[in-house]
C-alpha cells in the first residue's frame, strides 16, 4: 500500500443562498362563518320628540350664579400633599413641599429637581402670617386642612386637642 500524501488543494466552497423561498409558510383560511340569526324588521313608528335647545356654554342660572356641573367631585389622590403657605406683601404664597432626590452614592451626582414655583393663593381667615402654615391633604381626602401642632400631655394625662381646621386647598389661579 502506498502511503498517502496530506491533501494540499482544496475544492472551492458551495455556498447556495436561496431567498426566494419563504422561511415560513402558513396557509390560513377565513374562519368558518357563523349563521346569522334572521331578524324580521318589525315597523317602528317614530316617537314625538321634545323640543331641546343645548347651547354652549349652559345659560346662566336664574339667581345670577354661574352654574356648577353637578357631579364634579374634589380631586383626591393616594398620598398625602402638603403646602407650605406664607404672608408676603402682596398677598399670601403657598409653596408644595417636594422632597428632591438623594444621589445614589455618597459623593456621586446629584439628580436634578425642579419643584413647581409658588402659587398664589387667597390668606386663610383669621391668620396673621407671622408664622408659616403648613396645609395638608390627606390621602384619599377632598378637604383641606390646617396641620395641627403635636400636642405635648403631661404624662398621665388625657388631652383633647383641637379639631383641625379645613381651608381651601391651593390650587394655581
Amino acid at each position: 500500500m502506498a502511503a498517502r500524501s496530506p491533501r494540499k488543494i482544496f475544492a472551492s466552497p458551495f455556498v447556495v443562498t436561496l431567498a426566494a423561498i419563504p422561511a415560513c409558510f402558513t396557509g390560513s383560511s377565513p374562519p368558518p362563518q357563523q349563521p346569522q340569526p334572521q331578524v324580521q324588521p318589525q315597523p317602528v313608528e317614530p316617537a314625538p320628540t321634545p323640543a331641546v335647545v343645548v347651547t354652549n356654554p349652559p345659560p346662566p342660572s336664574p339667581g345670577g350664579a354661574p352654574a356648577q356641573p353637578v357631579d364634579q367631585k374634589p380631586q383626591t389622590y393616594d398620598f398625602d400633599q402638603r403646602w407650605t403657605v406664607s404672608k408676603t406683601p402682596n398677598g399670601c404664597q403657598a409653596r408644595r413641599n417636594v422632597e428632591c432626590p438623594k444621589p445614589t452614592t455618597p459623593g456621586g451626582p446629584m439628580p436634578t429637581c425642579n419643584p413647581p414655583p409658588p402659587m398664589k393663593i387667597a390668606c386663610p381667615d383669621g391668620w396673621d402670617g407671622a408664622i408659616a402654615l403648613t396645609v395638608v391633604q390627606y390621602a384619599n381626602q377632598a378637604n383641606c386642612v390646617i396641620e395641627p401642632a403635636p400636642v405635648k400631655c403631661p404624662k398621665n394625662a388625657t388631652c383633647n386637642p383641637p379639631p383641625p381646621k379645613k381651608v381651601s386647598c391651593p390650587t394655581h389661579q
